[in-house]
């Protein structure tokens, strides 16, 4: 399949990973445009994009169409380049791998959610642009065997997550996922068992969808798990431009809740306690490419598939380009991917737009029509907010919280050592704090002990002198 060759051509072009800086918070949607390396259909053609990692600048050449009827009407033969040049927050070139797509688009986005955001990750792009590759891809080479190096966004995303939960013995966290797709304009959950149920969803409130189903995950391969369920549910389809075409759009959404983890028995026996919470929300959205009936080839069913799909993404482009003139009316209603959509584009939301294009000439006007579309998307603004509540913890919680449920051995340790110094400084504090009182207790006796002998020597003094002062006037009478 053509996510095979693409894994391939990523995976002969890696080079050691370097530092990038992490996504500013600059409050608007963060772009970064990614060219992929070219496939055997493309062998002959000329490669038109440029991308300049150190400066964040893309150039596309763009060949005079009109060269044939020049020459026929006499002209010269010479072709004529008209140069495009974009700038994004980064770029990658044919050369970048998975790592450093990671480091610049998802690790930013991940860090915002385990504070409490709400944080979204888009791709976008031509039909075989190597979307899905940048976002899904689990790891496998093309041989059928694990390769971390060719992990897409997503995993490496759902790694980092539990990789973070694992080494925080402070918090405990809750982890929920769910994943749909929009399909021929129809909402479907991806991880419902009864598949007849799952499908036909309705989408209720801004961005809510009535009956997806969520699972809770403790473990990173639970979390995998599931998304690779939801994947096989996925309709993908052969096409001139791509043997894997992706035919729905899909999102994949994790809940993250994080609350203090307790760290002694108090309120455990038979008490509940409350504790601030914070409620971040990930949504990584993999939109079907838009693709050219003529070159696709599509007809029947897989027509009717490419028109729903490029009519969503006119919508999509359409509040994209109503939020970016900063219009009063935004149309999120003209489409189901747009209604999903409306949280994480425009909404409460730091949202990251990754955009793959062709590096082929003969794809130009579609890489063209990527970037101007990822420019539109970078002057939207964006005002997000920490999601913040108060959760009940019941005795039960409590007492696995002190145990420390959900750690490893070694963490565990290291928790207990944690424990055992906070009781230490606590038991420290008090003791001081005790003697610190008795010695003001001890102070404040003896000041009343140095003013109680002070009054009894002043009476003792009052007393001497009355009888000196009586003598003397005895004496001289």
């Amino acid at each position: 399949g053509s996510s095979e060759v693409l894994s391939r051509l990523f995976e002969a072009r890696e080079r050691p990973a370097f530092v990038r800086s992490a996504m500013a918070a600059t409050g608007r949607v963060n772009v970064f445009a990614r060219v992929r390396p070219g496939v055997a259909r493309e062998d002959g053609d000329q490669h038109c994009v440029d991308m300049n990692t150190d400066t964040g600048k893309c150039l596309v050449r763009l060949q005079d169409g009109d060269a044939v009827e020049r020459v026929l009407a006499g002209g010269s033969a010479a072709i004529r380049t008209v140069e495009k040049e974009y700038t994004f927050d980064g770029v990658f070139d044919q050369e970048s791998n998975q790592k450093e797509v990671y480091e610049d688009v998802g690790k930013p986005v991940l860090k915002d959610v385990l504070q409490g955001y709400n944080g979204s990750i888009l791709a976008y792009g031509q039909t075989g642009a190597g979307k899905t590759h940048s976002l899904l891809n689990s790891g496998m080479g093309v041989d059928g065997k694990p390769d971390p190096k060719q992990a897409g966004l997503l995993p490496r995303l759902v790694a980092a997550l539990f990789v973070h939960v694992g080494a925080d013995v402070k918090h405990v966290y809750t982890v929920e996922a769910s994943m749909l797709q929009i399909y021929n304009e129809q909402v479907d959950c991806l991880l419902g068992d009864d598949r007849e149920k799952a499908q036909g969803l309705q989408v209720t409130g801004k961005s809510e969808v009535k009956g997806l189903v969520w699972h809770k995950c403790k473990t990173p391969n639970e979390l995998l798990q599931c998304f690779q369920k939801g994947r096989m549910n996925l309709v993908y389809a052969e096409t001139k431009m791509n043997k894997s075409s992706s035919r729905s759009h899909a999102v994949f959404q994790i809940k993250v809740s994080k609350r203090p983890r307790a760290l002694d028995k108090t309120g455990t026996k038979g008490g509940k306690v409350e504790m601030k919470a914070t409620f971040g929300k990930l949504t990584v959205v993999d939109l079907a490419g838009s693709e050219r009936i003529k070159k696709s080839g599509v007809t029947g069913t897989q027509l009717k598939e490419a028109t729903n799909i490029n009519s969503s993404l006119l919508s999509f482009g359409n509040i994209v380009q109503a939020l970016a003139e900063k219009k009063k009316f935004i149309p999120y209603r003209d489409s189901k991917l747009t209604r999903i959509l409306e949280d994480s584009v425009g909404g409460n939301c730091k949202t990251s737009l990754l955009v793959c294009c062709s590096p082929s000439a003969e794809s130009s006007d579609e890489t063209v029509s990527t970037l101007e579309f990822a420019s539109r998307a970078a002057r939207i603004e964006i005002t997000a907010t920490i999601n913040e509540g108060v959760v009940v913890v019941d005795a039960a919680s409590l007492v696995a919280d002190v145990a420390g449920d959900g750690l490893d051995a070694a963490l565990k340790l290291k928790h207990s050592e944690m424990m055992a110094m906070e009781n230490k400084l606590k038991a420290d504090a008090q003791k001081e704090t005790a003697q610190l009182k008795k010695a003001k207790e001890d102070a404040v006796k003896a000041q009343q002990a140095e003013k109680a002998k002070a009054t009894e020597a002043g009476k003792l003094m009052e007393k001497w002198r009355g009888k000196g002062g009586g003598g003397g006037k005895k004496n001289t009478s």
